[in-house]
C-alpha cells in the first residue's frame, strides 16, 4: 500500500501504459477509482462466470445487501446465458472481459475488436442490453483496447485495490470511498469477497455496481 491508500497492485496494469510510444501516467478515459464523498465502493469480479463460485458470491452479496460488477468472458457464457440472468436478478451488473481469457495486448486490432464485440453481443442477446464497461484480461491494455471499447460504447475499467487476474498476496488495511476492488471468481476470490464485505461494513461503505458508483 502506497501513500494515499493506493494499492501496489495498481502499479502493474498502469505500468504497461509506459510501454506505449506516448506514455501518459493515467489516461483520462480509463477508470481506476472514482473521487467521491459518498460512502460507496465497487467490487468487480473477473474471469467467469464460473458455475460453482458465482452462485456462492451472489448469495454472499445478497446477505450483505451488496452488489458487484462481473466481468465475463464470452467463451464462458456462449450457449449458456443462465448465469448472466442470475447476476442481473441479484441486481448486480455484467461487464465485458473479452471472449478468450488470455493476454491480448498487441493482438491485431481487427481480432481484438472481434473479441470485444462478440462478448458484447452475447451479453446483449441474454439481457437485452450490452455491457457498459470493458476490462482486458490481466489488466494488459493499449490504445487498441481503448478504441475497441469506444466502438462498443464501453469504458475501460481497471482497479486500485486487489489483483484482478492474480492471487492477492497483500490485502489493504482499509478501504476508501470510490475504491474499485478487483477479484477473481475462484475460491480465493470468494474468500477475499468475504473480507471485502466485512471491511466495508466496518467502515460503513456500501458496495455497489460500477454504474451506481459513477452516479452523482
Amino acid at each position: 500500500m502506497l501513500a494515499g491508500g493506493i494499492s501496489t497492485h495498481l502499479l502493474w496494469p498502469l505500468a504497461l501504459w509506459s510501454l506505449l510510444p506516448s506514455p501518459h501516467p493515467t489516461p483520462a478515459d480509463i477508470l481506476t477509482h472514482v473521487k467521491t464523498k459518498r460512502p460507496v465502493i465497487a467490487i468487480t469480479i473477473n474471469d467467469g462466470p464460473e458455475g460453482r463460485i458465482v452462485p456462492a458470491m451472489l448469495q454472499l452479496l445478497r446477505r450483505h445487501g451488496a452488489q458487484a460488477t462481473f466481468f465475463v468472458s464470452g467463451q464462458a457464457i456462449a450457449g449458456d446465458p443462465q448465469m448472466l440472468l442470475e447476476i442481473q436478478e441479484a441486481r448486480s451488473e455484467v461487464a465485458n472481459h473479452g471472449y478468450h481469457h488470455r493476454a491480448m495486448r498487441g493482438l491485431p486490432e481487427d481480432r481484438l475488436r472481434r473479441e470485444v464485440a462478440s462478448t458484447a453481443r452475447l451479453v446483449a442477446d441474454a439481457l437485452g442490453t450490452g455491457p457498459r464497461y470493458l476490462r482486458p484480461p490481466y489488466g494488459q491494455f493499449d490504445r487498441a483496447w481503448q478504441r475497441a471499447g469506444r466502438a462498443e460504447s464501453e469504458r475501460l475499467v481497471l482497479w486500485n485495490v486487489g489483483g484482478a487476474d492474480e492471487t492477492v498476496h497483500v490485502w489493504p488495511r482499509t478501504l476508501h470511498p470510490g475504491d474499485i476492488i478487483a477479484l477473481r471468481d475462484d475460491t480465493e476470490g470468494l474468500r477475499r469477497l468475504r473480507q471485502a464485505l466485512a471491511m466495508a461494513e466496518q467502515l460503513h461503505l456500501q458496495p455497489v455496481t460500477l454504474s451506481a458508483l459513477l452516479q452523482g
